[in-house]
């Protein structure tokens, strides 16, 4: 945790309806914004009537702040983003390749069995799904890739949540994944935090997936905020006359790169060749290497070490092993054998 003085936490509040990152960039960077006089931001750019919610951050561990290591780098200096986190679980997600997978909550049986496709995909190359845990297609995207996806919450982190979500959630950080939320701890998911959310997701992602969705749903919202950072979004093409994906069709009308499988996504988010075997080695002999390197248990890190692999590998190999139920993740960031403690 950053131990500069920040006025970060103040401000954060903010971040959605005022360009902060325009205002940081006019003080000089993050550096410099974080020793600015309140004058300073009020020359840069910052409207007088939040000059008052300049402050030093309280003391919270869960904060993450833009100094900070694992602070995502998709994030920096994008119009409009935030300026504080607040998270659970593997914070080192956030520096590893990102794509979101996101979709109707009443979607059909089509959409959650390509939610679940792409996802693991995408956690298999190596990379991570974004999502907004979320009923429908954002859970099953965020239960195809344990140990791989980040949940950004239209809440803060500590308020109440319905049975089901708080299930899903627990589910997220038991498998290795992060829970993210730009809102104070304790607020509440309203009707405009989840618009809010949507762009924190798209952020966060190299690409956005839109799997099912109506004509007017939060999913394309999240696709429009891609589209205004200039990312690419596709979307899955479903029948014609589909409630479900009747969203996903405006997208390709709109341009949308129309998804015809696992490498329209992997090469959209420039994945394709990072989680792919090198030449001549098999992909099954690369997973029984990353099993018998586990032992009794170990880390990504320990694998590494062992088998001389690169990390992109090793990480799309202990997923695989994890969904094919030869490996679980347990404390301490360790995988061991299934079966074992």
């Amino acid at each position: 945790m950053c131990t500069s003085r920040f006025p970060w936490a103040g401000l954060a509040a903010a971040a959605a309806r005022v360009d902060l990152w325009g205002v940081i960039a006019t003080l000089g960077g993050v550096a410099a914004a974080a020793s600015a006089t309140p004058a300073a931001w009020a020359v840069a750019g910052l409207p007088f009537d939040l000059l008052k919610l300049l402050r030093v951050p309280e003391s919270d561990p869960r904060a993450l702040v833009p100094t900070d290591a694992e602070w995502p780098g998709a994030l920096i200096g994008q119009p409009f983003a935030p300026v504080l986190l607040t998270t659970e679980g593997d914070r080192s997600l956030l520096t590893r390749p990102a794509v979101a997978v996101v979709g109707a909550r009443a979607c059909t049986p089509y959409g959650l069995e390509q939610a679940r496709d792409l996802a693991r995909a995408v956690a298999v190359a190596g990379g991570v799904v974004v999502s907004g845990l979320a009923r429908g297609i954002d859970r099953e995207a965020h239960l195809a890739a344990p140990g791989a996806t980040v949940a950004v919450l239209g809440q803060g982190l500590d308020s109440p949540m319905p049975h089901w979500q708080a299930t899903l959630r627990a589910r997220v950080l038991s498998d290795g994944g992060l829970v993210v939320s730009e809102f104070p701890p304790g607020l509440p998911a309203d009707v405009w935090t989840f618009p809010v959310r949507n762009r924190i997701v798209a952020g966060l992602a190299r690409a956005v997936v839109v799997v099912e969705a109506g004509h007017r749903s939060g999913a394309k919202g999240t696709a429009g905020h891609a589209l205004r950072l200039g990312k690419e979004v596709l979307a899955v093409p479903g029948p014609l006359g589909a409630p479900a994906s009747a969203g996903c069709l405006d997208l390709i009308e709109d341009g949308a790169t129309m998804v015809r499988g696992r490498d329209t996504v992997l090469q959209a988010a420039s994945l394709a060749r990072s989680g792919a075997p090198p030449p001549g080695r098999d992909p099954s002999d690369q997973t029984d290497a990353v099993a018998a390197a586990l032992g009794v248990g170990n880390t990504a890190e320990g694998v590494m070490a062992t088998t001389g692999m690169p990390f992109g590998e090793v990480t799309a190999a202990l997923v695989g092993l994890v969904l094919q139920g030869r490996a679980q993740r347990v404390a301490g960031n360790r995988f061991v054998p299934s079966g074992r403690p």
